[in-house]
């Protein structure tokens, strides 16, 4: 998907060493995690246990307008975007904890 670590463990609401640690096999995911990860990625958490081949993710049909509406776009311009998003998603899990 071409996220860092921080990227991933922020959309599954995980910490970054802890996505490190999954990665390197240092960890085991729950079952809990495996349904987070696999909401971000598109797949089932039996998908994760079925061991044979790469799982491919294809977006969903909103997040492929917004790569449309991204393509063109400087690296600036791109990062702009996704700080915002980042920024507005932050303040919407904040309001929903209150």
């Amino acid at each position: 998907m071409g996220w860092s670590q921080e990227e991933l463990a922020e959309k599954a609401n995980l910490h970054p060493s802890f996505i490190g640690q999954l990665e390197r096999g240092l960890r085991s995911a729950s079952f809990r995690t495996l349904e987070r990860l696999g909401v971000i990625f598109g797949l089932k958490p039996t998908d994760f246990l079925a061991g044979g081949g790469i799982a491919v993710y294809k977006p969903q049909p909103l997040e492929r307008k917004i790569l449309g509406l991204i393509k063109g776009c400087s690296t600036g311009e791109q990062q702009l975007v996704y700080q915002t998003i980042k920024h507005l998603l932050r303040q919407k899990r904040r309001l929903a904890k209150r």
